[in-house]
């Protein structure tokens, strides 16, 4: 195991607006020297990635071990640091909750602080200026910092107050077709009579400046200079610019914009230069010098701090709005081959202490001094302290099984750990065994003072707030369904849904396709649990059948967790008296054959061979009657026809629509069997199955359910997709015994202690890397 791990923040090798300039090239490099830190300490490597941004190109990718869409970090089992690689480009709260953890040492590159150099122009609303003030507040919890000047060190230190001793300047690398000059040589364009401009489509590179200067000097015009502005410029602003130059005298065949170059090409311009001028007003740092340098060119630059501190005299530089000064110094080089070879070997050592692997060296040996002097800051004090989990799901009132299962699972998770509850609808009352109870928001995610957080996702409406913190932070992930497609079609939309079955099953899905899954489940091949198998770490499986899909299409290693039981009983289910008791509160015949089917009558649960089945017994003399508890998913008026169809309207029963807890239980007591089927797959479960088991109630299920729930011997199996007949024949065969159900409590008593929530709640807590009776939390 590795003794360190790395992780980077890498959205701007992300973002195309910084990948290929300054910020990406810093970053990459830093990146790409990684070795020099692992020279010293084992290490592994991760790269945080944000899923709104473009793919991380391969290029990038291969320099770090293993990439991760969330800042979810689980179990640290090993020292952690953090680098921010560009802390004031994109949202700080993406990394939230590693930046709020005292254990993990925070590194963060800052390149400048322009925006509050000119804020009516970056930071022009109030929502701007509070979003930077946001970014500047995530900014000061780092715990060290490295910035790329000594202008933005100083900045550093007057924004935020940050001491001395935390800061280590760094620079920003040079590109490597730089490094390959070979200055004895003549450069290709040396014959070429021109001025380089750098500028770049940002105000504050003040090219017009230098424009100005060039169109105003009769020498440089009569001699037929030209001046080549790089930066790729759209039409537009160019058009703009050309007008100012011709507006003030200068030629307009002397302008040249050459636009976007590769590196090489940009070498070959720099070189060819009889001089280089910029001019930028504002700059944390200034490649275009640097750049110029290694080039042979000689360089003058605008009295900007960062510019004095690479061009280092003060003969070459002039006030950013001084034309005219830039006019008489771009002359005297044009003029005085003499004093150009001067700057240039003036210049030819400024640049050195910029290559790359010098820049990432310093980096990386100021991090192992870092590591190695560092002492580790617990989040709390390690023996006799409850780990804190924060646990997101859906909470009763919710008319929702997950919600019962939640808070059934709390009761006994409370008793290992303090759990605190975020719901969209947070209950009354605190819920038992829960430490507190709030609305859900991105809070608990950012938070270190939780030591899990875990998200409780389901195929229904009442996750989707869970999902969205779990996708854009992560976290630890309890995945009740072993399907997620109806959350995905309806609520995250078709395009959503058939890009992710389209990764699923490494082939084309067309809507058709989604919308026949829709309609009959039995042809469903997606899973569609992707993207939470990515997000979470680790991720919870009620399923052994699940996990092994899991792993099998995703490379992903789910927890196996037991589905539990989740209504208690008090008394005996398998009393023959509080049977009949039961059977005269809901007013069935004593004689009868009483056969249920809990939960939403859907489509999905072979309803209508249900009720074929029904019409079979009765012509088998069995007098059966079948009642559906719970209301309608779908197609009722299909399912009441059948039933006026076979003249069953007395033998087949539909409740008016949610039924309570007690009737629920009633039923529970007061049936001979049950009938609980489902034509979708892979591994799929059933907490109405489940509490049938409870209870002792022979049931008739089809086979993947069955395995999915790893049924006791009363539970009988037929086919995944089941005839009339073969149902009808296993609920006749369960009519002919007429056991009591006694006679299986050894059984249910044994599979209830499996499925206990004691039982449960224990692997939970392991399966999050907690110790049971350690009385402290893991590292």
């Amino acid at each position: 195991m590795a003794d360190c791990e790395i992780v980077f923040d890498m959205r701007c090798l992300q973002d195309p607006s910084y990948k290929d300039r300054g910020v990406g090239k810093l970053s990459a490099n830093l990146v790409r020297h990684v070795g020099c830190f692992r020279s010293k300490i084992e290490t592994l490597t991760l790269g945080l990635v944000d899923p709104g941004l473009p793919p991380l190109e391969d290029r990038f990718r291969r320099l770090v071990d293993q990439v991760q869409s969330n800042a979810y970090l689980g179990v640290k089992e090993r020292s952690t640091v953090f680098v921010e690689l560009s802390p004031m480009t994109h949202d700080p709260l993406f990394p939230g909750r590693i930046v709020n953890d005292p254990d993990i040492l925070k590194l963060a590159v800052v390149y400048d602080f322009i925006p509050l150099m000119k804020p009516e122009r970056y930071l022009p609303t109030a929502s701007s200026r509070l979003d930077y003030h946001t970014q500047l507040v995530w900014l000061s919890r780092y715990d060290h910092f490295f910035p790329i000047s000594q202008h933005t060190s100083d900045e550093l230190r007057r924004i935020l107050n940050v001491n001395p001793r935390h800061i280590t300047n760094t620079g920003a690398p040079i590109g490597s077709a730089f490094e390959r000059i070979d200055t004895s040589k003549q450069p290709a364009r040396l014959s070429e009579h021109y001025v380089l401009v750098c500028g770049g489509a940002e105000p504050r590179k003040n090219v017009e400046c230098p424009i100005l200067a060039h169109a105003r000097s009769r020498e440089l015009q009569d001699a037929g200079v030209q001046l080549v502005v790089t930066g790729n410029y759209p039409p537009g602003w160019q058009a703009g610019l050309r007008d100012l130059y011709r507006g003030n005298g200068g030629k307009a065949e002397l302008l040249i914009f050459p636009g976007f170059v590769d590196e090489d090409e940009l070498v070959s311009i720099y070189r060819g230069a009889r001089c280089v001028v910029v001019a930028a007003e504002m700059e944390g740092f200034s490649m275009p010098v640097v750049e110029a340098m290694a080039a042979g060119s000689p360089v003058i630059a605008s009295s900007i701090p960062a510019h004095k501190e690479l061009v280092g005299r003060e003969d070459l530089m002039f006030p950013p709005g001084d034309v005219e000064n830039v006019g008489r110094k771009v002359e005297a080089f044009v003029r005085d081959p003499g004093k150009r070879a001067e700057i240039i070997r003036d210049q030819s050592t400024r640049w050195q202490r910029y290559r790359a692997d010098k820049i990432a060296g310093e980096f990386w040996a100021k991090v192992s001094d870092l590591v190695a002097h560092r002492r580790p800051k617990h989040s709390g004090v390690l023996r006799g302290t409850r780990p804190r989990i924060a646990f997101l799901s859906p909470m009763p009132p919710d008319q929702s099984g997950v919600a019962d299962y939640s808070a059934a699972t709390i009761k006994e998770l409370g008793k290992l750990a303090d759990v605190h509850v975020f719901s969209k609808h947070p209950p009354v009352a605190t819920p038992e065994g829960a430490a507190s109870a709030r609305q859900i928001t991105a809070l608990p995610c950012l938070s270190s003072g939780f030591d899990r957080v875990i998200g409780v996702i389901g195929n229904s409406h009442f996750h989707l707030e869970v999902f969205h913190l779990l996708e854009r932070y992560g976290g630890a992930c309890i995945e009740h369904d072993n399907r997620l497609l109806g959350f995905y079609r309806i609520l995250m939309g078709s395009a959503r849904a058939r890009a992710l079955a389209e990764r699923e099953l490494g082939r084309p899905v067309m809507e058709e396709e989604i919308g026949s899954w829709l309609q009959d489940e039995s042809r469903l091949k997606a899973t569609f649990l992707g993207e939470v198998a990515e997000w979470a770490s680790p991720m919870f499986v009620h399923s052994r059948v699940t996990a092994q899909i899991v792993q099998e299409r995703f490379s992903k290693a789910a927890i196996y967790l037991p589905f539990s039981i989740y209504r208690q009983w008090q008394i005996d289910p398998t009393d023959r008296g509080l049977k009949l008791a039961a059977r005269t509160r809901l007013g069935i015949d004593q004689q009868e054959f009483a056969v249920i089917s809990l939960g939403l009558v859907h489509s999905n649960k072979a309803v209508e061979e249900c009720i074929w089945a029904v019409d079979l017994l009765r012509s088998w003399k069995i007098p059966a009657k079948l009642y559906f508890i719970g209301g309608f998913a779908d197609d009722e008026c299909r399912f009441r026809n059948l039933v006026s169809y076979l003249d069953l309207a007395d033998h087949v029963s539909f409740s008016s629509g949610f039924v309570g807890e007690a009737q629920y239980r009633d039923y529970l007591l007061a049936a001979d069997a049950a009938v609980q089927l489902r034509t979708h797959f892979f591994g799929g479960l059933s907490g109405a199955l489940l509490d049938c088991i409870a209870v002792g109630l022979p049931t008739v299920t089809n086979e993947d359910l069955a395995m999915a729930m790893e049924g006791p011997p009363y539970l009988s199996s037929v086919p995944d997709h089941p005839s009339p007949v073969l149902v009808a024949e296993s609920l006749a065969e369960i009519s002919r015994k007429g056991a009591d159900r006694s006679q299986f409590d050894e059984a249910r008593r044994d599979y209830s202690e499996v499925h206990s929530f004691e039982n449960y709640a224990r692997k939970l807590y392991e399966g999050l890397g907690f110790e049971i009776g350690t009385g402290h939390r893991s590292p």
